[in-house]
């Protein structure tokens, strides 16, 4: 049936127009005569139809005809037939018009197989057609995504900042070569993430028909990646880029896929000033010193603070007063963060870091001075300093010893005193002696 064809070369004509000239892919193939013509599956056939309106009167007007198409179809193909027509226009006896038409050959097309190009052109009751073979190959490098599930990624729609998003990526080879080593790679360019995976090697369609119980030898792979939405990502639909790359870099196979970020909420109406009160402290070793640091919220909502301690292992320990701070809007608040040197601290000048955060937000980083110095080492007063609290109550202490000992001389006089008055009315007895006659 197919050797047929080669009769069919002889021009066609309807009462109302005829084909003059049809090119494809800038190759004449009427009326040179040639019937058969090689391509390969994926590229695309450019059609140029050049037609004429031959002598007649229509119905509806003067030597024209109305609801004239020209359809260009491939024949054969398993899902239906692939086609392209030209929107109606009206056709005049003796005038010349030219329509262009693209196909684009499936990529999934069987292979090795001949295939009818049918060009036609026709009204609502004439119709001429031409009719050429198609032989279609495979293209030498050719990646396909698999139809109907060759990228599937989940969650499928939405997905909320600071989650993976898992992509599978499912590839065939539809080439004439094996194609090793294919790098695929998933990237959101927008939020600068990616993830790369390989596929060691996918073998041809032919290949895996004749080595159909091995199964080393396929020509369809899948592989997994994984890209995490950062966590500052913002609400909105962005662009996944899903590509391969094969033939040794020089062949290169893209998609893309649209996603939905759901963002983490913001404290957007928290406005906070940080003051530190006070950024050095003097401290002895076992003693504790006391850092303030002034919160102050002068946005419209409440904000919850904490702060985090750096640099204070393993010279002192440290903790912070309260845990969490909650600042209503137009209020200030205070955080102490209390230092304590240990005992093997040595005597010199300690830095530490202290982070002030509004959630998940750094609002601050503040260095902090501790001049540390031993128990043992008393520093020499300074002249007109006034008096510490202990001072002062080693000398209240002094002073009521030497009152209590003042007290007890009183005393002790009185008690003398008072003896020495008692002894003479002792002394004012009269003893009598009579002796025996």
């Amino acid at each position: 049936m197919l050797t047929s064809f080669a009769g069919l070369i002889a021009a066609q004509t309807s009462p109302n127009f005829q084909f003059i000239r049809i090119e494809v892919n800038d190759l004449e193939v009427f009326p040179s005569g040639i019937q058969n013509l090689d391509v390969e599956r994926g590229e695309t056939l450019d059609i140029e139809v050049t037609l004429q309106g031959t002598n007649f009167t229509a119905p509806a007007g003067p030597n024209e005809i109305d609801d004239v198409r020209v359809e260009a179809k491939i024949v054969g193909y398993e899902f239906g037939p692939v086609s392209d027509i030209t929107p109606v226009f009206s056709v005049e006896s003796g005038l010349t018009y030219q329509k262009t038409l693209h196909i684009e050959i499936p990529e999934d097309i069987d292979a090795s197989e001949r295939y009818i190009l049918r060009i036609e052109i026709s009204d609502r009751t004439n119709e001429i057609q031409e009719e050429f073979e198609l032989n279609i190959d495979e293209q030498r490098h050719s990646l396909s995504f698999v139809p109907n599930g060759g990228i599937l990624l989940n969650p499928s729609s939405t997905i909320g900042a600071g989650k993976p998003l898992f992509v599978t990526v499912r590839l065939e080879n539809l080439g004439e070569k094996v194609e090793e080593d294919i790098k695929i790679t998933a990237r959101i360019p927008e939020l600068g993430v990616q993830a790369v995976n390989f596929l060691d090697e996918l073998v041809t369609e032919i290949d895996e028909e004749t080595e159909r119980f091995s199964f080393e030898e396929e020509s369809s792979g899948q592989v997994d990646l994984l890209v995490r939405i950062p966590e500052d990502a913002e609400s909105g639909t962005y662009t996944l880029e899903v590509e391969a790359d094969y033939n040794r870099g020089h062949s290169k196979l893209v998609e893309t896929r649209q996603i939905n970020v759901v963002g983490i909420p913001q404290d957007q109406e928290v406005d906070t000033i940080v003051n530190p009160v006070s950024t050095t402290q003097n401290v002895k070793v076992g003693q504790e010193a006391t850092y303030r640091i002034s919160i102050a919220n002068i946005g419209e909502e409440k904000g919850i603070y904490a702060v985090s301690i750096d640099g204070t292992d393993p010279w002192a320990e440290a903790r912070v007063e309260p845990g969490f701070l909650t600042v209503l809007p137009d209020s200030t608040g205070e955080v102490l963060i209390i230092v304590k040197p240990t005992e093997d601290a040595e005597s010199r000048n300690y830095v530490f870091l202290a982070r002030v955060m509004l959630g998940n937000q750094v609002l601050n980083e503040i260095t902090f001075h501790a001049n540390v110095k031993d128990d043992q080492v008393t520093e020499p007063a300074t002249a007109g300093a006034p008096a510490t609290f202990k001072t002062v109550l080693a000398i209240i202490f002094a002073v009521l010893v030497v009152i209590l000992i003042v007290l007890g001389i009183v005393l002790g006089v009185q008690k003398s005193k008072e003896t020495e008055q008692e002894a003479p009315a002792a002394e004012t007895q009269t003893y009598y002696f009579s002796p025996r006659k």
